[in-house]
């Protein structure tokens, strides 16, 4: 249904103000109507200053959220600055640790070198002593001990700079190489039987429960060992020098 505005307008003017003339008792009436439908000055000034305060804590509210978001800004420039600067020293950490890696392998390599040389030398040094066996077994079948160890010790302390010492562990006699922080125990024999690997053994065990330092070495020296028997400690881990000529009996 249509609304004819004109025909509310002609009863507003005209006929509303001429039946409160007609009926001036109804005036009261009518205007509290109105003042329901409308409201008043005050009111409506009241309204307006609660929608005056209320637009002031919009713009508040926008300012502080204005505010916040400056803040947050700075922050994560402060954190952006902060990352780059971790970037900036993992990249110098990986600088560091890239010269380090690379000096650890020129040192290595240096000491795998003094390792070399010192191998080859020791290797020399009991080629030496090798052939030293040899001629004093020809010569005294290495009966006469006290000289045969005065020799050998000459040879590598003059000659490889090792340390050459004789102890006395619960009862056993020791003769003991000490050469580049290794101990190497020599056992010097004129001949040998069937137990000599279970004194060899018996032997490392007590130096290293006496010491402390487990022996790197065992050595035999004798002139007198069957080849089986020799190839048999040789297995166990013991190094053996005999001498070159093979034309020993089995239980020698």
């Amino acid at each position: 249904m249509s609304v004819d505005l004109e025909k509310i307008r002609e009863i507003l003017r005209v006929e509303i103000p001429r039946f409160i003339r007609e009926h001036p008792e109804t005036r009261h009436e009518i205007w509290g109507m109105m003042l329901e439908l409308f409201p008043s000055r005050q009111e409506t000034e009241q309204r307006f200053a609660q929608l005056e305060h209320r637009l002031d804590g919009v713009d508040r509210l926008e300012t502080e959220v204005r505010e916040f978001r400056r803040e947050t800004a700075q922050r994560f420039e402060q954190v952006d600055r902060r990352f780059e600067q971790v970037d900036q020293r993992l990249d110098q950490l990986e600088q560091r640790m890239d010269r380090l890696e690379t000096e650890m392998r020129e040192g290595f390599r240096e000491v795998y070198q003094v390792i070399d040389r010192l191998e080859t030398e020791m290797r020399e040094g009991f080629r030496e002593l090798h052939k030293a066996i040899d001629r004093l077994g020809s010569r005294w079948g290495i009966r006469n001990e006290s000289v045969f160890r005065q020799t050998v010790k000459t040879l590598l302390e003059e000659s490889f700079g090792a340390r050459v010492e004789s102890r006395v562990i619960r009862g056993e006699q020791f003769d003991i190489v000490i050469a580049d922080g290794q101990h190497i125990l020599v056992e010097i024999a004129a001949s040998v039987g069937p137990k000599i690997q279970e004194r060899l053994e018996r032997k490392r065990k007590l130096y290293a429960d006496e010491v402390g330092v487990t022996p790197a070495r065992v050595i035999l020296v004798t002139a007198a060992i069957h080849s089986r028997r020799a190839q048999a400690l040789r297995e166990a881990g013991f190094e053996v020098i005999e001498p070159e000529e093979e034309t020993l009996g089995e239980d020698v």
